[in-house]
């Protein structure tokens, strides 16, 4: 699909890096399917896709930055060192209005341009229409349904995010700096409940409430 060039298309003019290809195993229909449906349809939906690219892209900055709270740390200058180490509050308070801005952007400005290109994507004519997506048979209007419940899934994540605090996460990194080597591998599993992330943050299928092949689709995101 081509993207379009409408004033519409623009709804949200995203400021941050994001890249359609990695939403397409969800947020795309077939290529079979797609050229059956009006090219107005299919510019809809080129979009739809691109907005539900914005909103993972999005979430995944903020995951990444809150996990990046130890890191962004500034001890002060000028201190012994044999003595505890005090770090640049200041500093910190700019990195929480980092992860503000994002958690704001991703709720107030992504999801709102999300909700309106689903309003506008015009497939529930085409709702009944069975299509095979992923190895599995499913309707359009059941497609459309993993795809909101994807889209759900981010945003509420980003709603419970809670933005770190200073204080805590000051205590919690001496904490794990004094803890012995040997168990610093288990303690850092449970940093404010969220294990230090190796790669994209997989979806917990029984928390979504979702059947098993919805599960695997947005574990592969």
């Amino acid at each position: 699909m081509r993207a379009n060039s409408t004033p519409d298309a623009f709804f949200l003019t995203p400021p941050h890096s994001h890249d359609p290809n990695d939403v397409s195993h969800v947020a795309a229909l077939p290529s079979s399917m797609m050229m059956q449906l009006p090219e107005a349809v299919q510019d809809a939906l080129w979009n739809l896709q691109e907005s539900t690219s914005i909103v993972y892209a999005s979430y995944m900055r903020l995951q990444d930055l809150v996990h990046e709270r130890f890191d962004r740390l500034r001890p002060l200058p000028g201190q012994s060192a044999t003595g505890s180490t005090s770090y640049s509050e200041g500093a910190f308070f700019n990195y929480v209005n980092h992860v503000a801005a994002e958690r704001r952007y991703l709720l107030e400005d992504a999801h709102p341009d999300w909700k309106h290109k689903a309003s506008r994507a015009g497939i529930h004519q085409y709702g009944d229409l069975v299509i095979d997506f992923r190895g599995k048979q499913m309707t359009v209007a059941e497609w459309f349904s993993q795809l909101k419940a994807a889209e759900a899934f981010w945003i509420q994540e980003a709603a419970q995010t809670e933005l770190p605090d200073f204080e805590s996460t000051v205590l919690e990194y001496r904490s794990l700096s004094s803890t012995p080597t040997s168990e610093t591998s288990d303690a850092s599993e449970g940093l404010i409940g969220m294990p230090v992330p190796t790669g994209r943050k997989a979806v917990d299928a029984e928390g979504l409430g979702l059947e098993f092949r919805m599960a695997k689709a947005l574990e592969a995101l």
